[in-house]
Order: C-alpha cells, then structure tokens, then sequence
C-alpha cells in the first residue's frame, strides 16, 4: 500500500465536502467543509486507503460501539507553506517604491 498523502499535526483544506452518503447512514456525523483550514489529528489505514481524523472535528460520541467517522485522504489538499517575508525586507520596499 502507499504511504499516507499527510501527517499528524498537517494542515489541510477540504477539496470535497460532499458527503450525503456519510450523513445518510447517520446525520449527526460532523463533516469538514470547503474553505477552512483543518489539522491532521490521527490517520487510519482503511481498505481504501487512508482515512484521516481531524483536530477540528471530534465525532468519537456519534456512533458508540464504532469507530471514530474518518475522512478519506483524496478529499483534503495540503495547505501550502506560507512564504517567509522579511518585514525589514518589505518597509524597505514600500519606501523605496
């Protein structure tokens, strides 16, 4: 099997927030949704591939007796990396200009 796409303590976004099969066979599942940033919090390997937990998103309670709803790795993108700006660097600049 391939390594998991992500690691426990990443940030990712949602790319696929359509889960009506999910919340069909129980509503009170908490989904991620488009837009916000989540953090990795645990990863599950499933015969699918890798399922993800999230930190933002605890469904643990929902379904006693399971295990916790996890979310399948092709439905998150990883954040990218913030460039490192200079504030030096960048009041120089904006005087300069």
């Amino acid at each position: 099997m391939k390594p998991p796409l992500f690691h426990i303590g990443q940030e990712v976004i949602c790319t696929n927030d359509d889960f009506t099969l999910l919340l069909v066979q129980n509503p009170n599942i908490q989904t991620p949704k488009r837009g916000p940033i989540y953090t990795v919090r645990g990863l599950y390997d499933t015969h699918r591939g890798y399922g993800i937990t999230l930190h933002e998103i605890h469904n643990a309670e929902v379904a006693p007796g399971f295990p916790e709803a996890n979310f399948h790795e092709s439905r998150f993108a990883p954040v990218p990396p913030l460039e490192e700006i200079s504030i030096a660097d960048a009041i120089e600049e904006s005087v300069t200009v």
